[in-house]
């Protein structure tokens, strides 16, 4: 699936997205209608939309020799770790030639995000082993829309990750979890959008349809983090 049509079809996803959509800027909102991989390729060309895609396989191990701090401790390993990997979300704006970093407006997602995970390893294993290791593959399909300052964020992560708790001794307690689920994730700029909105807005909706319908609008893609 290409990224305007995936990109639309987390817009559209999200009830709270579209209504701010259409009262915010209804002209948008009408040529998302009309062509919604073409209006997603066309404000990701203007600066109105970033799109990042994850490919990494995440490792995060933690040690303790307490049950409960270790316990504890594992889910504020997991939220460092995603802290580190949203420093690299980095978008070049197409408009003004410059860099932007999206690591603060990130910080609810990576908390949910990090939630989810000690919650769904929880689940597998309430219990520390005894002793030896258990592991087991732990399914994630989470995700979430909110507005940070000028941002809109819409990001979803699928997929599956191994969970495994390790007891090599009777005072030692590792709980770890690895995998590769896609992540993804959309910023919108509202500044940009508005200034969008505007240029429909004083153009026409048939020439905005006629923006939208640009064919190299569906080959953009994904901003990769490695």
């Amino acid at each position: 699936m290409s990224f305007p049509n995936q990109a639309a079809l987390m817009i559209s996803k999200s009830e709270s997205i579209i209504q701010q959509l259409k009262n915010n800027y209804p002209n948008l909102s009408q040529l998302l209608m009309h062509n919604r991989e073409g209006t997603v390729g066309f404000l990701k060309a203007n600066g109105g939309l970033f799109g990042f895609s994850l490919c990494h396989d995440f490792h995060v191990p933690h040690t303790g020799s307490d049950n409960i701090k270790a316990w504890s401790d594992y889910r504020d390993a997991i939220e460092k770790y995603l802290e580190e990997v949203c420093g690299r979300v980095i978008a070049k704006d197409p408009i003004k030639n410059v860099e932007r970093s999206f690591k603060e407006e990130l910080r609810e997602a990576r908390k949910v995000l990090s939630n989810e995970i000690h919650r769904q390893h929880y689940i597998k294993f309430p219990l520390w082993p005894s002793s030896g290791e258990q592991t087991t593959m732990v399914e994630l399909d989470t995700g979430s829309a909110y507005n940070k300052g000028a941002y809109t964020l819409v990001w979803s992560c699928v997929g599956w990750i191994k969970v495994t708790d390790k007891r090599p001794q009777s005072d030692k307690y590792i709980a770890e979890f690895s995998g590769k689920p896609d992540l993804k994730l959309l910023v919108l700029d509202n500044d940009r959008l508005r200034e969008l909105e505007d240029v429909v807005r004083r153009e026409g909706i048939e020439a905005g349809k006629r923006r939208v319908g640009r064919s190299d609008y569906l080959a953009l893609t994904w901003d990769q983090l490695l």
